[in-house]
């Protein structure tokens, strides 16, 4: 959400993370410490924006394409391994209505 153009809310990016205002601003505070994030006060809210050079940016956008692809097919191979468990039952169903079939058509 930083990545985006424009400033941003401490409440907003608590809200699209799973972290907690107070976990989110202590990352925040880090980030602000080692110059990556400017903050600017709009009323009584923080607002904060990435202090990146456009060179730094194409760069971390480019690492969370990687880092966002990675973690898709890391849930997709995952959910296909406990798809086919999940599902084993209907390749069993399916050879077991097949004999039924054939042993009704074929008596011995």
């Amino acid at each position: 959400m930083l990545l985006s153009p424009g400033q941003r809310h401490l409440r907003d990016l608590a809200n699209n993370s799973s972290l907690s205002p107070a976990g989110v601003s202590d990352i925040l505070r880090r980030l602000k410490d080692a110059g990556v994030l400017a903050e600017k006060r709009v009323g009584n809210r923080r607002c904060l924006q990435l202090n990146l050079s456009s060179d730094e940016l194409d760069c971390l956008k480019q690492f969370f394409l990687i880092y966002e692809n990675t973690t898709l097919r890391r849930r997709a191979a995952k959910f296909s391994q406990r798809a086919s468990e999940k599902l084993k039952w209907m390749d069993e169903a399916y050879e077991f209505y097949h004999g039924l079939k054939k042993a009704r058509h074929d008596p011995a």
